[in-house]
């Protein structure tokens, strides 16, 4: 039994939300396997309430974007039109299957990107080329999909598809993404809840230490040159991709048996 369970997890929520707020990923990326490694919390039970963490630490962590003006409305309203669906679905399918090699593919996915924004930095130079709505919604649907499968708030694949793709400036496409994390995330809580899968216990810490970690990361980031940020985010993808690969989640007691891919 660990003493002191709400310090233990205010401090892992403020952890996983400077690295949300300064990345614009909202922290379910860390605080996923800090829960499933530190807590002993089961795998599905860990996503379920990452996704409710990342609400309360990306509406705070927003807040510096806003005053800075790193925000676009508009891209933000047409990914989540796909995304709210998305996250739905991928909380939904999260119940039935085995995340353990899809886990695997998608590190491989941000490795790749990781090596892409470091070899060759998106360029500072030129007008962002944004695609068409039904692209933004599919690639909106992507993400939400990805989130509620994954119990992360979908900025380490939106982040870089808005920046390589579009090149979308790096401190809008994280604006966004914080921006997009908040409709998702009680979304796919609530998908999670309705299974019985949402610990709410650990939630008071967690919230509290991620609304303060959320706030200073995203004034740090406010502070960071464009490039240079974009380098420290490859940085955490490097990191976010081998925890994906060489991780193994932690099975839940009771859970039924997937019925694709492999040990839970």
């Amino acid at each position: 039994m660990i003493r002191h369970p709400l310090v233990v997890t205010a401090a892992l929520g403020a952890a996983a939300g400077a690295s949300g707020g300064m990345m614009g990923v909202g922290g379910g990326t860390l605080l996923v396997p800090l829960l499933v490694y530190v807590m002993h919390e089961p795998q599905h039970d860990a996503q379920a309430v990452s996704l409710a963490f990342i609400v309360g630490t990306a509406a705070v962590a927003v807040i510096p974007y806003l005053a800075s003006e790193h925000l676009d409305w508009r891209l933000a309203g047409v990914l989540a039109a796909g995304a709210l669906p998305g996250v739905v679905w991928g909380a939904r399918v999260s119940r039935r299957i085995s995340a353990l090699w899809l886990r695997r593919a998608f590190g491989v996915a941000l490795l790749a990107t990781a090596l892409r924004l470091l070899i060759a930095p998106p360029a500072v130079a030129g007008a962002p080329v944004p695609w068409g709505w039904p692209a933004q919604a599919g690639l909106g649907l992507t993400v939400g999909f990805l989130a509620g499968l994954l119990g992360i708030g979908g900025g380490t694949i939106l982040v870089p598809a808005l920046v390589l793709a579009q090149r979308i400036p790096q401190h809008v496409a994280q604006g966004v993404s914080l921006l997009l994390i908040i409709p998702v995330g009680i979304a796919g809580a609530a998908a999670h809840a309705r299974s019985g899968s949402l610990p709410v216990r650990l939630l008071p810490g967690l919230l509290v230490g991620g609304a303060l970690g959320g706030l200073a990361g995203g004034l740090l980031a406010q502070r960071i040159a464009g490039p240079s940020l974009s380098r420290i985010f490859a940085l955490f993808l490097l990191v976010v991709s081998f925890q994906m690969i060489l991780g193994r989640p932690r099975a839940r007691e009771g859970a039924p048996t997937p019925i694709l891919g492999g040990s839970p």
